[in-house]
């Protein structure tokens, strides 16, 4: 469903008269991505695990046409990602940590069915999506405008609105931040589910616990480059651990470097 190839990104600083309009925080081109491969196939959870800073947000980013990446490709059921290609967005869904892009005044219905008319759904589709997906992300009874939800709803209605075009893919950057241990736990077996219906998922977090609980296998991306690879299995018997597992690999790669 979804494969990373090579994929490098390197960000270049302003130059010449441009040094004077845009702060940048390095003098120096940045390789923020190095040689990425890898894949996630349907009825998966594939977790991505890193530093601050290691490239997470990045490669979200590259695989949902945020971002061109510097080389390497990317493809979504065999079709390359292109930002020039509108209807490569119809394959994956994506939210966002602390989403932005609701409308606060709005309802959560609301703002489903602004998101589900800007995807082109018809209002008989769009009702009975909308409904289905308030009711199984347990936002049917509590429908009031955006700025008074807490964070586990915020949470929900940014998975209800990516899936409201029922995409292959679905891309989960931090989707349990700020949200207690229960609420975390109770989202992390429905994004389990949401895989066991045939769909692709990954998920970035910081979540160590709830990555073992959700995924299928853990990919550790540290500096740009993916250092380590294991299975649910393989992490559930280890008993080092993930996190100290994961110390170790950032140890070795960046003394002054510190995993959350």
């Amino acid at each position: 469903m979804l494969e990373v190839d090579r994929v490098g990104m390197t960000y270049q600083p302003p130059r010449g008269v441009m040094r004077l309009l845009i702060r940048a925080a390095a003098s120096e081109p940045v390789r923020a991505l190095d040689n990425v491969s890898f894949k996630v196939e349907p009825g998966e959870v594939v977790g991505l695990v890193g530093p601050n800073g290691a490239g997470k947000s990045t490669l979200i980013r590259a695989i949902t046409t945020l971002l061109v990446p510097t080389d390497g490709v990317i493809t979504i059921n065999g079709r390359v990602v292109d930002p020039d290609d509108h209807e490569i967005r119809e394959y994956f869904g994506l939210s966002l940590p602390e989403e932005r892009s609701f409308h606060w005044r709005l309802t959560g219905r609301q703002n489903l069915e602004y998101f589900a008319a800007l995807a082109g759904l018809d209002s008989a589709t769009a009702a009975e999506r909308i409904d289905a997906a308030m009711q199984r992300r347990g936002l049917a009874h509590r429908d009031k405008a955006v700025f008074g939800y807490s964070s586990g709803m915020m949470a929900q209605l940014g998975i209800a609105r990516a899936m409201l075009h029922e995409p292959g893919l679905l891309v989960l950057d931090e989707p349990t931040r700020s949200l207690d241990p229960i609420a975390g736990r109770k989202l992390c077996e429905q994004i389990r589910e949401l895989a066991d219906d045939g769909r692709a998922v990954l998920m970035a977090s910081h979540r160590l616990d709830e990555v073992v609980l959700a995924c299928d296998r853990v990919l550790a991306l540290i500096g740009g480059r993916l250092e380590w690879e294991g299975s649910g299995e393989e992490i559930a018997g280890d008993p080092a651990g993930l996190g100290t597992r994961l110390e170790s690999l950032v140890a070795d790669s960046d003394p002054e470097e510190g995993l959350l």
